[in-house]
C-alpha cells in the first residue's frame, strides 16, 4: 500500500478522535519511516556507481569474508569451497566486490531450509575465452575468465520469478528493498562483467563471469 494515503487516512481518523489514538499516531511514525527508507532506495538506485578505487585483488578473500559472516550466524549451513588456486588477482573495486558476494551469498543463506542435506557451494575457475581476431593486428587476443559461482539447494526462485529478480524494488522477501540483486548486476556490468541465474529443481546458483 501507498505510506502517503496510510498517512493521510490517519491523520484525518486522529484529527476526528477527541484522546488521541496511540495505534494512530504509531502508523502515522511507521509509514513516515517507509517514506524516508524509499526515498533513501530511490537515491540509491539513481546514484551513478563509480568505480574509482580499483585494485589487483584476491576474489578469495572477498568471498571468504562474506562466508565468515554467514559461519557466525547462530543457524548453520554446510559450505563448501572449491576455490581454483591459479586464479591470478583481478582488477577490481574492492567494497563494491563485498557487497556483491554479501548480498548473493547472504540470500542463498537465508534461502536455506537448514536441514541436514542443505548445502551453500561457493566456487571459482579460471576459463579461457574466445580468440578474437582484431582488425588490423596480427597478434590475436585471447579474452580469459575469471568465474564465480554461488549455488544452493534451498526454497529456490520462482518461474515468474526469473525475469524481476534483477529489477529495482522488486522482492519475493517479506522485508527485502529489492535493490540488492538490482545493485549487483550494476556493480558486474561496469566490471564488464556477466552475472547469471540459473536454475533447476533442486537448486539455484548464480555465476558471474569476469574478464581478466
Amino acid at each position: 500500500s501507498n505510506p502517503l494515503s496510510s498517512i493521510k487516512m490517519a491523520s484525518q481518523l486522529l484529527s476526528k478522535s477527541k484522546t488521541g489514538d496511540q495505534e494512530l499516531l504509531e502508523i502515522i511514525q511507521t509509514e513516515c519511516a517507509r517514506i524516508e527508507k524509499i526515498i533513501k532506495l530511490i537515491s540509491k538506485t539513481t546514484e551513478k556507481i563509480t568505480l574509482r578505487n580499483k585494485s589487483k585483488e584476491n576474489i578469495h578473500e572477498i568471498l571468504r569474508y562474506s562466508i565468515f559472516k554467514i559461519q557466525n550466524k547462530k543457524k548453520k549451513i554446510r559450505v563448501i569451497e572449491k576455490f581454483d588456486p591459479s586464479l591470478p588477482k583481478i582488477n577490481l573495486e574492492k567494497n563494491s566486490m563485498i557487497q556483491v558476494s554479501d548480498n548473493l551469498i547472504i540470500n542463498a543463506y537465508e534461502a536455506s531450509s537448514f536441514e541436514d542435506k542443505s548445502y551453500l557451494l561457493i566456487e571459482t575457475k579460471f576459463t579461457f575465452g574466445e580468440t578474437i581476431k582484431i582488425p588490423n593486428i596480427k597478434k590475436n587476443k585471447k579474452n580469459n575468465f575469471l568465474n564465480e559461482k554461488i549455488e544452493d539447494n534451498g526454497s529456490g526462485i520462482n518461474e515468474k520469478e526469473v525475469n524481476k529478480i534483477f529489477l529495482p524494488f522488486y522482492s519475493s522477501k517479506k522485508r527485502g528493498t529489492g535493490i540488492g540483486l538490482y545493485l549487483v548486476k550494476r556493480i558486474i556490468n561496469l566490471h564488464s562483467g556477466e552475472v547469471v541465474l540459473e536454475r533447476s529443481i533442486n537448486k539455484t546458483s548464480f555465476t558471474i563471469k569476469l574478464p581478466l
